[in-house]
């Protein structure tokens, strides 16, 4: 089971790369995929979400591995909602950092999926 914390952890780098595969980026992507906005963050949030709920709800996972399931879930959950706080936080909401922040958290889980998994 640890290695879904890897799986998760790639998502959310994908869901980070995805603005620089955009229309603000080298624009490979078709229009329909959202790469930034509020369909973009719904994106995000809906990884995010879908960590919490796999984290919570599987009972294979126990200990550290629930804990950091659950945190970068938790983390992508924020990412996604940082734009709509933009005025509220000094963290920036857009741009390459943003998406930098989010590739970040990927890169955590993916780190702790593949340490963890021996």
């Amino acid at each position: 089971m640890k290695i879904m914390i890897t799986v998760l952890g790639i998502i959310i780098v994908m869901a980070g790369i995805l603005p620089f595969l955009g229309s603000e980026g080298i624009n490979i992507l078709p229009q329909s995929i959202p790469t930034k906005g509020f369909g973009y963050s719904a994106i995000i949030i809906f990884v995010g979400v879908s960590g919490i709920i796999y984290g919570v709800a599987n009972s294979m996972i126990l200990g550290m591995e629930k804990f950091v399931t659950i945190a970068v879930s938790i983390l992508t959950v924020f990412g996604g909602m940082l734009p709509f706080l933009g005025n509220l936080t000094p963290i920036p909401a857009s741009g390459n950092i943003y998406y930098g922040i989010i590739i970040v958290i990927g890169l955590i889980g993916i780190l702790y999926g593949i340490i963890s998994s021996g």
